[in-house]
């Protein structure tokens, strides 16, 4: 039997706190060289990406695939910019155990990733988050990211700034948390302690004059070696922590180009961020610390989190069974 989880189910099950301790869980498996996770790859069409992300985990002992298209222009339409499916199978015969909505746990994995770094790297008294960009993926950081800092303000940055109400509006977050929209980036980092770039911009979005001692950020939108989100300036003044080595070197633009460039060199990146979970790698060493956590996603979050959802499904009696 395949277990079938749309994504209204899938979103009640997974709460924040939940979310992010599964994906502190796939982050250690990935620096204890327990997955197995080839490059994703990705068929570029009109209008968007087909993108696959096969992988395979140790702990618990599954294999998968996600299948997820991106369509940036969906934006502001009632279809998501991420749609598509994850398949999951279990270890021992390959049997398929269940189909989930990849967009949802695309979204929820990447921000719990995000809001782990900052747990791990982000001053202990940030108090002013600085979304770039307004899609989907900035109101999964907002609601991601206060349950690990106690943020008073949360500054977005929109393209147009009319879209702000209705972004607000559904957002959930602590009360007291004031709210404000920017149409100017420099304005909005201005301040800022923590900063998520979450954009589907092909040139960078943060330049080396809008970061500040004791910053921290999240590198999240680009996700191919011709995207930056940050420009190959700013990172000579940044600890920089990846998700996975492999996809980094591959897929980081700033990071390709700056090596490129001679502006870093292949010692650059501190390390990855399973290694700072694991005690075997330092985060912030100083409060004027600028630190950078670069996001590609890795199949390890995916297959984690779908596996706790199966179990969970099968549990409770979740979802559709149907003959396979």
């Amino acid at each position: 039997m395949l277990r079938v989880l749309d994504g209204r189910q899938i979103g009640a099950m997974l709460d924040w706190e939940s979310t992010i301790g599964l994906v502190a869980q796939a982050m250690r498996l990935v620096s204890e060289n327990q997955t197995i996770a080839p490059l994703r790859w990705g068929m570029h069409m009109p209008g968007g990406m087909l993108g696959m992300m096969p992988g395979f985990i140790e702990r618990p002992a599954c294999f998968g695939i996600k299948v997820v298209n991106i369509m940036p222009a969906n934006e502001g339409t009632p279809y998501s910019s991420h749609s598509g499916c994850m398949l999951l199978f279990d270890a021992e015969h390959g049997q398929p155990l269940a189909m989930l909505d990849a967009g949802v746990i695309t979204a929820r994995r990447t921000a719990a990733a995000s809001a782990l770094a900052t747990d791990l790297l982000a001053r202990q008294d940030a108090q002013v988050l600085a979304l770039v960009g307004s899609g989907e993926q900035a109101a999964a950081h907002a609601e991601a990211l206060c349950a690990v800092r106690n943020f008073q303000e949360i500054r977005v940055c929109f393209r147009d700034t009319a879209r702000a109400p209705d972004f607000f509006a559904g957002l959930q977050l602590p009360d007291g948390v004031a709210l404000a929209a920017f149409g100017d980036t420099r304005a909005a980092l201005d301040g800022a302690d923590v900063v998520c770039a979450v954009t589907s911009s092909p040139t960078p979005v943060i330049d080396e004059h809008m970061l500040a001692p004791g910053m921290h950020l999240n590198l999240v939108g680009a996700c191919t070696r011709d995207r930056q989100e940050i420009t190959t300036a700013a990172l000579p003044r940044c600890r920089y922590f990846l998700d996975a080595r492999a996809s980094a070197w591959d897929q980081a633009g700033e990071l390709c180009a700056g090596l490129e460039q001679g502006l870093i060199s292949d010692s650059f990146p501190r390390g990855e961020i399973g290694e700072v979970l694991l005690g075997t790698l330092g985060g912030r060493r100083q409060h004027g610390d600028i630190t950078v956590y670069r996001s590609l996603g890795v199949a390890a979050q995916d297959l984690v989190v779908a596996h706790y959802l199966y179990e969970r499904a099968v549990q409770d009696n979740l979802g559709t069974e149907i003959p396979f």
